[in-house]
């Protein structure tokens, strides 16, 4: 597969991340106390819990995951027998900072919705997609219930050899960047584990557009981390509805992965940092 080829494949996939990153709580709002109003209005933005979503949480262990602090793993992208990337990811567990470590010698970073790179080699066209994607399809199984997620169409379709229970995964309007972007999500019916993710891009294009060449992702060899199941081996496909996923088109390593304690993590930027801008600023 030509390299031009390879990019477009992985330029397509940079907005599936659609999911709304919650505000940081403000020191003043952390002061103040509750009262009957604030809280009605706290729950009532919170999405129902969806018994399907609920057994993969359970499944993946949330709870456990969202007390830790911090994510170390070495990652590996290969589209087409090319590499696109391989380096080393840090990340806090809710998201909040993301540093890769590029085995080029360059740092991406990401904080507060800005990418950053630590130099010239850094700041090219993938570098947001590298570390807002990745770090997406890793924390998707405890992303499900975010503020703005729809959820519908249960039923089972085909995965592998097997039928397996699905939902579609919707957004309201107005959630992150491309709200009209939805998900199948395939989940074991026995255990609750996620299988994997049909998905479309709107970013760039029309719904109709987008729905012509959907893709999917297969989580594989899942290992236990510390007692959270996570997936050390993503292969991508191209999908369609009745047979699920097809032919493939590129797969994602995972080694080394630990969690860390946030007294051992550096998310310090050098001075000479640039800001790495959206595609279409």
């Amino acid at each position: 597969m030509e390299m031009k080829k390879i990019l477009l494949l992985c330029l397509c996939l940079v907005f599936v991340f659609s999911c709304k990153r919650e505000e940081e709580t403000s020191p003043e709002k952390e002061s103040s106390m509750p009262t009957e109003e604030s809280i009605s209005t706290e729950m009532s933005e919170q999405p129902p819990i969806y018994e399907f979503t609920a057994a993969i949480e359970k499944a993946h262990k949330k709870m456990d995951f969202m007390q830790k602090d911090a994510l170390v793993y070495d990652l590996k992208v290969v589209f087409g027998g090319n590499t696109l990337l391989e380096g080393t990811t840090t990340m806090r567990t809710d998201g909040s900072q993301i540093r890769i470590d590029k085995k080029d010698g360059s740092q991406i970073f990401y904080k507060e919705g800005n990418v950053y790179g630590s130099s010239p080699e850094a700041i090219d066209p993938m570098a947001r997609f590298h570390i807002l994607t990745w770090s997406y399809f890793l924390t998707a199984p405890f992303k499900f219930n975010d503020p703005g997620t729809q959820w519908s169409n249960e039923k089972k379709l085909a995965w592998g050899e097997s039928e397996v229970p699905t939902a579609k995964l919707q957004f309201k309007s107005g959630t992150g960047d491309a709200p009209d972007d939805w998900y199948i999500v395939y989940k074991d019916e026995s255990s609750g584990q996620l299988l994997g993710m049909a998905y479309i891009v709107t970013y760039g294009k029309s719904l109709e557009e987008a729905e012509e060449e959907p893709h999917a992702i297969k989580y594989e060899d899942y290992e236990l981390v510390d007692g959270v199941p996570l997936s050390t081996r993503w292969s991508f496909h191209m999908w369609n509805e009745e047979d699920g996923y097809t032919e493939p088109i590129g797969e994602v390593n995972l080694e080394n992965i630990k969690f860390v304690s946030a007294s051992t993590v550096d998310f310090t930027m050098p001075q000479n940092a640039q800001t790495i801008p959206l595609p279409e600023e």
